[in-house]
């Protein structure tokens, strides 16, 4: 049976028509199936080398950016990630909008690989118009960015129970381009456009901290300590001497591991690359000294144990001295300053501070965090040695630029759902939450209200709305603030948290509420059930060292730990100031220790708040990936996984609405402007009259226009003209092909008008 690129197009809308669609592709070996303005990419499990070349890359461009055709020019072409990358491309170079491509999909469905092939192409665009050729480029900005993605791997990646390679955080790639003078943007042919690549810089977003300290058996915490473990001796001892000789059973938090190869390659090979790159980002000689061994004082801390003090009940002590003097020298930290911050809490009044015993869970779950921050830290301070060396504020030739066109990529983690889900999962369903609420706006409300504002029909579109669960996560009354108020309670616990939660949202059409176990509840989300655990959300929460910690690390011979956890306690003294501030005249408060900052949830919302804004400045198109089949098979669909996973992603409502929108559009001063040479008046006139409004009056001068200029592009469907445009209030709305058609008309017309003026002026001169 026939497949259809565009979904768009299938002859009867409905699931098993898009399920059967995508199958019969996917065996074709074609990954990508185009859904309107979205493209669906099936993960293949393979490389298909033909549909990469440097030709396909030039003919994507050429096609799609750098010549005129008529119509709908993505009809030119089969559906592909390079559909994309080069109309993001056009949309910076020629409409002067930022944009971003966002690529969502589960863990495993081939995200990361996407965002690489996306920006190699759009690297491949900005050069210009270019003859198809075998020989492959790469742009340096480029390579720099490509280059720098083993590294993110290796400290940001860990091997789950989906994907042996899964991203353990959020990253959001802006490509910086120079634009030169963007106000002669809209004046300067395709020949004379300005959209040069100049540089790079990525943000990320919610490291897995407790991936540190524990992992699934069947999983890995990140690639960094294996690859560090598999290191000759003569490299790792010269981070530290207790390296010598050690395997993954020497440390705790990395233990027994059912591999030692990922993605085909084993972990002493990756190393090798690792090391490579970080010299080629400007991380060597100290600098990678003072890396490592961080992360050498992250496994050393959890190799310590505490028990209870022999002689105080209520104190602990170190159980391997041993194990502990080894932390000691690592650090550059003597013992005795070592053994307060973590058996001890300082508590602080207005008026005095004090010390109070820590019990061994409280010692144990002191040096876990420790190890946390370190580690979140140094993979901190490895994303500002990258952007340092890839951004253009620094790098670009042209020193004095500041302001840069953005193509952003996002790869964010897909959505989770596990046998036990933790507080991770929760923050990682809720950012697709997010995200799924922004598609919602961009694809369906959005174009919707937009609609009924101009006063064109469009029939009702179906889609599901998320609202109630992003009430349930973040309203007024909702998890994030129950929880919240949990962690600065003083017996703060799992257990209350969900019941109160339970108490306040009751009514919640999404929330559900386990009868089994108290400190269990599940959420409705927009892809489906899931049940969470709440046992440590509290604690995670938090997510503050005590200042007894900060003190320690300041201490420390390593720059890394000593400077930049010294600067996040310099921060959350900051906030404390201005809440103590706010507080000015009221009662004392009780003696506390130094847990003011704000909470994990508190700085995630606040990061997805300036991530959202960041991208409601930007044009957005999408990329859906799907993963085809659980054990990672090539040309398999597993039915069930397929059709859940393309619910999630809004493909049938965003097929419904292609169909009954007009997915082009501009203002009616604009059509005007741009398309009246086309428009003959004697045979099509505007049915305009003097004593309208002037909006009502550029209204009818467009519909007579548009119906001129268009009038060789109308079909007659069952006896019933089809016209290729509507014309709103405000705006003309066009269907797919029909603005082509006016722009490239458009384009000729001025051309002769050119060659007659050129003609004119060479006759002028001769007479003369």
């Amino acid at each position: 049976m026939k497949t259809f690129p565009d979904m768009v197009e299938l002859p009867f809308l409905h699931e098993a028509a898009i399920l059967y669609n995508l199958k019969q592709r996917h065996l074709d070996s074609k990954p990508y199936t185009r859904t309107g303005d979205i493209i669906i990419a099936v993960n293949p499990f393979q490389w298909f080398t033909s549909i990469y070349t440097e030709k396909v890359r030039a003919n994507y461009s050429n096609k799609l950016v750098w010549e005129d055709h008529e119509g709908d020019v993505r009809k030119l072409v089969e559906p592909h990630v390079y559909e994309i990358s080069s109309l993001s491309f056009k949309g910076l170079a020629f409409g002067g909008n930022d944009q971003s491509i966002l690529v969502s999909g589960e863990s495993g469905a081939g995200k990361t690989e996407t965002v690489k092939i996306a920006m190699n192409h759009i690297a491949s665009v900005q050069r210009g118009k270019t003859v198809a050729s075998d020989e492959t480029f790469t742009d340096p900005v480029v390579q720099r960015v490509l280059d720098s993605g083993p590294l993110l791997e290796a400290f940001g990646n860990a091997k789950t129970r989906r994907n042996d390679n899964s991203s353990r955080f959020g990253k959001y790639t802006q490509l910086q381009f120079d634009q030169g003078d963007k106000a002669l943007t809209q004046f300067a042919s395709k020949d004379g456009i300005m959209c040069k690549l100049a540089g790079s810089k990525c943000d990320v977003y919610l490291l897995e901290k407790n991936r540190i300290t524990y992992h699934d058996s069947a999983e890995r915490t990140y690639h960094i300590f294996y690859q560090l473990i598999a290191a000759p001796d003569s490299q790792k001892s010269a981070f530290w001497s207790g390296m010598q000789g050690t395997t993954n059973e020497s440390f705790r938090f990395i233990g027994a591991s059912s591999t030692d190869t990922i993605e085909g390659k084993k972990d002493g090979d990756h190393w090798k690359t690792t090391v490579e790159v970080l010299k080629q980002v400007g991380v060597h000689g100290d600098k990678l000294k003072s890396l490592f061994t961080a992360i050498c004082m992250v496994l050393q801390l959890g190799n310590l144990s505490f028990m209870k003090d022999p002689k105080d009940d209520d104190r602990s002590v170190v159980r391997d001295k041993k194990e502990f003097a080894a932390l000691s020298g690592l650090m550059g930290v003597s013992e005795q300053d070592l053994t307060a911050c973590l058996t001890e809490r300082t508590m602080k009044t207005r008026t005095e501070s004090y010390k109070v015993p820590l019990n061994a869970d409280a010692s144990q779950e002191a040096a876990d965090s420790f190890a946390k921050e370190i580690y979140s830290k140094s993979f901190l301070w490895l994303v500002r040695n990258i952007n340092d060396a890839t951004c253009a504020e620094i790098n670009y030739k042209d020193g004095t630029k500041t302001d840069f066109g953005i193509i952003g990529l996002l790869d964010i983690f897909g959505f989770e759902s596990f046998v036990r889900n933790r507080f991770e999962q929760l923050c990682i369903n809720y950012c697709n939450e997010k995200l799924q609420a922004k598609f919602t706006v961009d694809i369906f409300r959005s174009v919707q209200e937009e609609y009924e504002f101009e006063g064109i029909p469009l029939d009702e579109i179906k889609y599901d709305d998320n609202t109630d669960v992003l009430d349930l996560i973040e309203g007024k009354a909702g998890l994030l603030s129950m929880l919240n108020e949990e962690c600065v309670r003083p017996k703060g616990s799992d257990e209350a948290f969900v019941q109160k939660a339970f108490a306040a949202n009751k009514k919640s059409p999404c929330l559900i509420v386990s009868r089994m176990n108290r400190k269990e509840f599940g959420i409705h989300h927009y892809a489906g059930k899931v049940m969470y655990d709440s046992d440590g959300f509290v604690h995670s929460n938090q997510d503050t060292l005590p200042s007894d910690l900060f003190d320690c690390a300041m201490k420390s011979s390593n720059e890394i730990v000593s400077k930049h956890l010294s600067n996040e306690k310099c921060s959350n003294l900051a906030e404390k100031d201005v809440s103590a501030a706010s507080n000015k005249g009221r009662a004392p408060k009780r003696a506390k220790s130094n847990l003011v900052a704000p909470t994990a949830w508190t700085k995630y919302k606040g990061q997805l708040v300036k991530l959202m804004a960041m991208l409601q400045t930007t044009e957005s198109r999408y990329i859906r990936c799907i993963k085809p089949n659980v054990p990672k098979k090539k040309f398999v669909m597993e039915h069930l996984n397929t059709i859940e996973q393309l619910r999630c992603a809004g493909v049938v409502a965003a097929i419904t609405l292609s169909r009954s929108a007009f997915p082009n559009r501009i203002d009616n001063k604009t059509a005007k402007y741009k398309f009246s040479s086309m428009w003959d008046r004697s045979k099509f006139p505007s049915k305009s009259k003097g004593d309208m409004e002037p909006a009502e009056k550029l209204k009818c001068d467009c519909e007579a226009l548009l119906t001129c200029a268009l009038k060789p592009m109308e079909e007659t469907v069952d006896g019933k003209v089809v016209k290729m445009f509507v014309t709103g209030k405000t705006r003309s709305y066009f269907r797919m092909g029909a603005l082509e058609y006016l722009e490239a008309n458009r384009t000729k017309e001025m051309g002769s008008t050119v060659v007659s003026i050129q003609r004119y002026i060479r006759g002028w001169f001769i007479r003369k």
